[in-house]
């Protein structure tokens, strides 16, 4: 039996309708998220020809939103596990639509730097409620679906690309080809935001906070929506276990201890998982950011239109490994040591990119590093909420979007220093390779959570 008695519930009903309608919502919220962090790729190359910017003012650029999903994660981070998911991951759809709005407008470089950290900010709590939201509507048996969580990151990459491609084909206008492909996800954003206004919070939140009678109303409407009945009268309680509050009026003296305690994430004994997997998703964030941020830049031997066409394909190699992630995960490899070999394997495709610059060459090992780097990354985005319970996983993923947002600040400046200088391009790929295998080493230290309770 499931710790939290929510997810015990969620298991007796099964998956169905609404657990596809939470995982669409989910899904595109993480496909947003890719859409505008791919787009920044595009933002930097537009903005350096539109203002003759050089490779290091790029960079700098580039750092903008990582800064904003950094101060955005410990707010929404806070504000999920405070007063519940949905008061962040409903505003967070607005601040970024409101972001991405002023971006396209933006005359010169202060207002584009108040944008992207405001569409960062925003974009943190797409990607830190996402997965929250996702898992806790998730009957146990199918957690693995968190893995195919990831394809809607594919998605989203292939959106952007596939829209900055036909842009630079067919856009004869006097608007930069940068603020069209902005203007676009503006259009997207809105419709995203408009559908999650109607999502419920999450059952096992409100079990973790006492809130017994809201739970049981939101399972019998995931219930009458899979089954087209109630829950059983037995199965209806969501009672706690006995490490939780079971009665509805708690001491509020109670209340106020238990927020004083020292925080649950830097003591015993998920300090441990709390350090590691900071560091597992601040690796991967810093080679990820570099990787999508600089491959116009790498690619920078080819035209705009074949380039936008090598990212596009290389996107789609993506969704295969989501894919075969959701089933590796599964088997004796489990999280920690699929994490290890895919994201081992992506380091090395990165760094062959610097050794010929023939089309297909660059085509065929760009491929298989995305295809690789997707592996790793849906199997981090799943051990990820499973090693946190309830009551502080909006936190805890918070931290870790922290922790990644780290790595993705540093990336575009440090990359951006190494493709001043002669042999910069070489010295630029094998600082990512470096980092992704570091990422997937640190991911041994993990506990392996295949097959586990949460709380």
């Amino acid at each position: 039996m499931e710790k939290n008695r929510a997810y015990t519930i969620l298991e007796h009903i099964g998956w169905g309708k609404y657990n596809l309608f939470a995982f669409l919502h989910c899904g595109f919220a993480w496909g947003t998220f890719s859409f505008w962090f791919v787009s920044t790729a595009y933002v930097i190359q537009g903005a350096t020809e539109e203002w003759d910017f050089n490779t290091f003012q790029a960079g700098i650029i580039g750092s903008f939103i990582p800064f904003g999903i950094l101060f955005g994660s410990l707010s929404w981070g806070y504000i999920g596990d405070r007063y519940g998911r949905m008061y962040a991951f409903k505003p967070s759809a607005v601040i970024v639509s409101i972001g991405s709005l002023l971006l396209v407008f933006s005359p010169n470089f202060y207002l584009v730097a108040i944008a992207l950290s405001l569409l960062g900010f925003g974009m943190a709590g797409e990607l830190t409620l996402g997965g929250t939201v996702f898992c806790e509507f998730c009957p146990p048996s199918k957690r693995y679906y968190m893995t195919l969580l990831s394809l809607f990151i594919s998605i989203g990459a292939i959106a952007v690309t596939l829209v900055a491609l036909l842009v630079s084909l067919i856009n004869t206008s006097k608007f930069y080809n940068w603020r069209i492909i902005v203007a676009i996800g503006v259009a997207i954003e809105i419709c995203v935001m408009f559908f999650r206004f109607f999502m419920n919070e999450t059952p096992a939140f409100l079990v973790s906070q006492n809130r017994q009678i809201e739970a049981d109303r939101i399972l019998n409407a995931i219930s009458l929506k899979n089954t087209g009945k109630k829950i059983d009268k037995s199965d209806y309680s969501s009672s706690l276990n006995s490490d939780e509050i079971i009665i509805e009026k708690v001491d509020k003296k109670l209340i106020k201890s238990e927020e004083s305690k020292p925080n649950k994430l830097f003591t015993p004994p998920l300090l441990k998982t709390t350090v590691v997997m900071g560091l597992v998703y601040m690796f991967a964030g810093y080679s990820y950011a570099g990787i999508l941020y600089f491959m116009p830049e790498f690619l920078e031997e080819f035209s705009t239109s074949t380039g936008f066409a090598i990212i596009l394909a290389q996107q789609c190699c993506g969704i295969p490994g989501v894919l075969l992630s959701a089933k590796l995960i599964e088997t004796r490899l489990g999280r920690r040591f699929t994490i290890l070999i895919f994201y081992s394997l992506s380091g090395l495709m990165i760094l062959f990119l610097s050794f010929n610059t023939n089309f297909w060459f660059v085509l065929i090992i760009s491929g298989a590093g995305y295809f690789f780097i997707l592996i790793g990354l849906s199997a981090m985005f799943t051990i990820g909420p499973e090693s946190f319970p309830t009551s502080i996983r909006s936190k805890a993923l918070a931290l870790m979007n922290v922790t990644t947002r780290i790595g993705g600040i540093s990336s575009p400046i440090i990359i951006g220093y190494f493709l001043e200088l002669s042999n910069g391009k070489f010295m630029g790929l094998l600082c990512l390779c470096v980092i992704y295998i570091t990422a997937g080493v640190f991911a041994l230290l993990l506990k392996e959570t295949k097959g586990q309770q949460i709380g």
